[in-house]
């Protein structure tokens, strides 16, 4: 579709691209104010916010810091799982080609989402077999080997220590005990079914007190204990996606703890099928320390999500602009007078802006139900006074593939936005979003300004402490390039936009993921085989993080090799970072392997990942990957804090100014007792919306 926009907004981004010509685009940049990697951290004793959380090790650390020994290390953890996730219908999101995500449908296990990371910053929530995924992260972290087990109609999970096998289960929230007072695994209970009555108060234990499950897991354990096979599944879950939000110049990021801060219940906007959007009243989430003792639980909770909102608004007039963009033409120049970004000889001109967070955007189902499958609004929004015509193109897979909108411009006053686009359904269920502005002869832009809504998972909101709230705040100058490859493009249209396709090894090949295909990249013989992505950032890359799903005979041959590397010298050298381990008893026929490598020694700004697969002299392949690069960003102006709380029902408000280039600050909100949680914003260069 293409867009037209005011004469004075492209005019604006012409004379911005000039300035580029003369000074350079790092000089403009560096001129602005970009706040790359702000978080915030409050001294709330469970929901401290993503200067806590905002890796699988920082939880771990949080959730163990008063722990010891193995064990009450992992009790520690398993009650952390437990008030910062609940039992919903597991996310979904766009994976293959041809099927459209549905929380509805929780029979398409290829389309859920299986990144602890995306879990813990959007949703914070999923059927058994989803969080116990996303929980062998953080068990992984704290040195314990896990795996998923199959239980009758349930998936639960065991983690190794202390020599054995120990079950926990973090959905349906119960432990049970050995007589040595370890927690008991599938082993020891099925030597002992008497076990099934062994449990601690007040630790929740079975039965869990959910009306419909109230002895079911007790009848299910007895069912465990009269044999049978109950898989063993190994390396569901991962920790890829960085929990990294980076704010440019005109830029502010605001989290709203209400989710009907849009006004009621049919203005929410969610991303998941549910009548007035994700909601659950049976968890420990939001009460306090887990408690069960005898028929007394503290599991009525009222879990749900929040939202986020990141409103940008360019500094066409001064160049900030750039900070916000992937390409710009040579001959898209900026000026003062309309249009402010224009085609310096009138020829094609354009320019690309991009959005990527941590947090899935969402929109408002018009049936108040269903954004997934159903048309949603107010997700995405794009408001522009443009001059002439201008064509408008937006990408949700960075780049790979566009939808053109053709837009003309009305009349409107000087300034004035004269255009509203509402994008939600191109991106909605997407990290991130490119859009692209393209126009020739006297057409141009005066102004612009985004606005992305998001879903954030409520229990990773830096909430406030009565009397008083103590918040850390630091920026660590990072952003994030990401690169999920499209691999449901068809062969035959394939851009290979990110993929090396001269370093593929000539034995394997790719098919395309689709509804009738699992594999994206498979092997054409029973050899070694190698595929090659490009990681390409703006400034010099810091560290590299990848992930890739792989498929794998049950059981496992014994000679197998799924494998990263990474190289910083265009595949001169490489480093490896990542080799899967599948244990000889798994029985799960694919799995993720994900991991991290710090390349901030290279002073790079390109990186190539290379994933090596063997299948054991079986033919094999690559499912689904994603990769990222995290690369430095400039320091800027300083960043405004905004909270906002309500005390007996009275909105009461703090600012905080983070002087600039002042990378950590700490300060003290004035809060009182009984207080209510509402919003806290983030602030860089912004100006007032009209």
């Amino acid at each position: 579709m293409t867009i037209v926009l005011n004469k004075r907004l492209l005019i604006l981004v012409a004379t911005l691209l000039l300035s580029v010509s003369i000074v350079g685009v790092s000089a403009i940049r560096s001129a602005f104010g970009e706040v790359g990697d702000p978080t915030i951290q409050t001294d709330h004793p469970q929901y401290a916010g993503e200067g806590a959380f905002q890796t699988i090790e920082q939880c771990v650390r949080f959730a163990t810091r008063d722990a010891d020994k193995p064990q009450d290390k992992a009790i520690a953890m398993f009650n952390w799982m437990l008030t910062h996730q609940f039992h919903l219908k597991s996310p979904q999101e766009w994976c293959i080609a041809g099927r459209t995500p549905d929380t509805e449908d929780t029979g398409d296990y290829e389309m859920v989402v299986y990144d602890a990371n995306r879990a813990r910053f959007s949703y914070g929530y999923g059927l058994c077999g989803t969080v116990h995924s996303w929980n062998e992260p953080y068990w992984n972290a704290l040195g314990m080997r896990p795996r998923r087990r199959a239980f009758p109609g349930h998936v639960n999970s065991e983690i190794h220590y202390s020599g054995g096998w120990h079950a926990y289960d973090t959905d349906m929230a119960g432990l049970l005990f050995r007589k040595d007072g370890l927690v008991a695994g599938y082993a020891d209970i099925i030597k002992d079914p008497k076990l099934v009555d062994s449990v601690k108060a007040p630790l929740p234990h079975y039965p869990f007190a959910w009306p419909s499950d109230f002895e079911g897991m007790k009848r299910g354990w007895q069912q465990v204990a009269a044999g049978g096979n109950w898989y063993k599944l190994y390396n569901g879950g991962y920790a890829a996606h960085p929990g990294i939000v980076h704010l440019r110049a005109g830029e502010s990021f605001t989290r709203w703890f209400d989710r009907d801060h849009y006004g009621g219940p049919s203005k929410r906007r969610f991303w998941h099928h549910q009548k007035n959007g994700p909601y659950r009243n049976w968890t420990f989430v939001n009460k306090g320390d887990p408690s069960h003792v005898g028929g007394e639980s503290n599991c009525r909770g009222n879990a749900s999500y929040c939202n986020g909102e990141f409103f940008y608004q360019p500094m066409l007039e001064s160049g900030g602009y750039l900070e916000g963009t992937l390409d710009v033409s040579p001959n898209l120049e900026h000026r003062t007078k309309s249009p402010k970004l224009f085609s310096s000889n009138g020829k094609s001109a354009s320019l690309t802006f991009r959005h990527f967070s941590p947090y899935v955007i969402c929109g408002d189902p018009v049936d108040d139900e269903n954004p997934m499958r159903g048309k949603a609004t107010d997700g995405f929004v794009v408001e522009a006074n443009i001059v002439g015509t201008i064509a408008v193109e937006v990408s949700a897979d960075q780049g790979q593939s566009w939808s053109t909108i053709q837009l003309g411009a009305n009349t409107a006053a000087s300034g004035k936005f004269n255009r509203r686009l509402d994008l939600t359904e191109f991106v909605k269920g997407r990290y991130g979003w490119h859009l692209r502005l393209s126009w020739e002869g006297e057409s141009g832009v005066d102004a612009l300004r985004f606005t992305t809504v998001t879903q954030v998972c409520q229990a990773f909101y830096p909430r406030l402490s009565e009397r008083g709230s103590t918040v850390n705040y630091k920026a660590t100058d990072r952003g994030v390039v990401a690169v999920i490859p499209n691999l449901g493009i068809p062969a035959s249209e394939n851009p290979n936009t990110f993929e090396e396709v001269k370093l593929r090894s000539s034995n394997i090949e790719y098919l395309g993921r689709g509804p009738k295909s699992r594999l994206a990249y498979q092997t054409t013989n029973n050899k070694p085989a190698t595929v090659v992505f490009r990681i390409d950032a703006p400034q010099p890359l810091e560290e590299v993080r990848a992930a890739f799903r792989y498929p794998i005979r049950v059981p496992p041959p014994k000679e197998f090799d799924f494998h990263m590397e990474v190289s910083t010298d265009q595949g001169k050298s490489w480093k490896q970072f990542a080799r899967a381990d599948i244990p000889a008893d798994n029985e799960f026929s694919s799995g993720w392997l994900s991991g991290k490598i710090d390349v901030t020694d290279a002073k790079s700004k390109q990186a190539l990942v290379r994933f090596h697969v063997y299948g054991g002299g079986h033919r094999t392949g690559v499912m689904d990957a994603q990769l990222y690069g995290i690369h430095s960003t400039d320091g800027g102006q300083p960043l405004l804090i905004d909270y906002g709380w309500k005390q007996a029902g009275q909105l009461q408000t703090h600012t905080e100014i983070v002087p600039n280039g002042k990378a950590q600050h700490t300060f003290k909100v004035p809060t009182r007792d009984n207080i209510q949680d509402e919003f806290v914003k983030l602030s860089v260069g912004t100006r007032n919306r009209e």
